[in-house]
């Protein structure tokens, strides 16, 4: 009935159908991580892979992604500073996993020099169902009489494999292969609460249901296939990438949360945008015109979206920054003393006179990875990526 109160206006349409919400970049929890791999990739000498993939299907039939794009999304943020994997999009032949450049015929044509196939290979629904149900009954004239509360948890789990192969020989490389699982988890809380009010009963259902993505679950997958495929292939630690604590996908949801309540703390965005050369003065904690501007431009340098918003990625990409670039204190080695020599006195004859102060010796500063006592163990830590590949790996 209250329905045909409301007016229907066609110059409407176009405002209601908008989405409220703003735009916003998908990150993953290996979007740090893939990061973290283009610099590694970028300290290793020059060279170029040309890389191209198959067809990347669901064969479950029950995740409707874009696997293809995903794993293209991937490499290319693996690829802006370093150049290293670049993917070559060609047109092709792509059924059984195998690829076939249809390019391939013509003389001359650009080939890769490998290629990642794979799918999306299981998905097995509610592997798991958790049920508990509390309720009470009361005898109250009036008041709360009776409730009943049921919460329900159901884990599924979804695998994505992935496969780097040499081109043209369709030749997995030995050690080549991926396979990484997530679990899914869908939560839900379901309940009535009934009583007497006023000699009136009033019953009030609650239903909650959070439900977590698998298309996302998917998205994480490829991203860590393919950090595992081409850091194995590079040669470069790439497990320290895995193990940032950007991958923990809790506890960056706990802190989205704060920043959501608490929301942004503008001296502590102007003080890091100041840090790191975005911003001139001082924090002023008023989101101006220049703030905005700064960080629009920050944004567009790190592959965010450039909307000046001070959101949860603005923030938190400006404090890892921030923090890297910040001074490390460095530990000073105390210059050493010379050894005391003592002159005795002759008969009626005082001691001569000594000069006390000793040359100053220079501060010796050492690397913070060395130990904490400033102590030059240095011998056994790599100055960088390079000495690490050429001793560890016999690049």
């Amino acid at each position: 009935m209250l329905s045909g109160c409301s007016p229907s206006r066609p110059g409407f349409t176009a405002a209601i159908a908008q989405p409220n919400a703003r735009p916003a970049r998908n990150f993953t929890s290996f979007s740090g991580a893939l990061r973290c791999m283009d610099g590694l990739l970028a300290q290793l000498p020059k060279r170029r892979y040309l890389v191209s993939s198959s067809d990347i299907p669901d064969q479950t039939r029950a995740v409707s992604v874009g696997a293809d794009d995903m794993l293209i999304n991937a490499l290319n943020q693996m690829n802006r500073t370093s150049q290293r994997y670049v993917f070559l999009d060609q047109a092709r032949i792509s059924g059984f996993g195998q690829l076939e450049l249809i390019t391939t015929r013509k003389k001359g044509e650009v080939k890769p020099d490998l290629y990642i196939r794979g799918s999306i290979s299981q998905l097995d629904s509610d592997t798991a169902e958790q049920n508990i149900s509390l309720g009470s009954d009361s005898s109250r004239v009036t008041g709360l009489k009776t409730s009943l509360y049921r919460d329900s948890r159901t884990l599924s789990v979804v695998s994505v494999d992935l496969h780097l192969v040499q081109y043209p020989s369709r030749r997995v490389l030995p050690g080549g292969s991926v396979s990484n699982s997530m679990v899914v988890t869908k939560r839900g809380l379901t309940g009535t609460i009934a009583g007497v009010i006023n000699a009136a009963t009033v019953a009030v259902p609650i239903t909650i249901n959070r439900v977590e993505s698998e298309g996302q679950a998917v998205r994480n997958l490829v991203e860590l296939g393919l950090i595992e495929l081409l850091g194995q292939h590079a040669g470069v630690p790439y497990w320290h990438c895995l193990a940032a604590p950007s991958t923990d996908a809790r506890a960056a949801e706990k802190r989205e949360r704060k920043h959501v309540v608490t929301g942004a703390d503008m001296r502590a965005i102007q003080a890091n945008l100041i840090t790191l050369g975005y911003l001139q003065g001082a924090p002023s904690g008023t989101l101006d015109t220049g703030t905005r501007r700064a960080i629009s431009k920050f944004q567009t340098a790190q592959n965010l979206l450039p909307n000046g918003t001070p959101d949860f990625d603005l923030v938190e990409r400006l404090q890892s920054l921030a923090a890297a670039k910040a001074p490390t204190p460095r530990a000073v080695v105390p210059a050493p003393q010379a050894p005391t020599k003592t002159i005795r006195a002759t008969a009626g004859k005082p001691a001569p006179a000594i000069a006390a102060a000793n040359p100053a010796a220079p501060n010796v500063a050492t690397s913070p990875q060395c130990t904490a006592d400033g102590t030059p163990a240095c011998e056994d830590i790599y100055k960088n990526l390079y000495d690490f590949i050429k001793d560890d790996i016999g690049f």
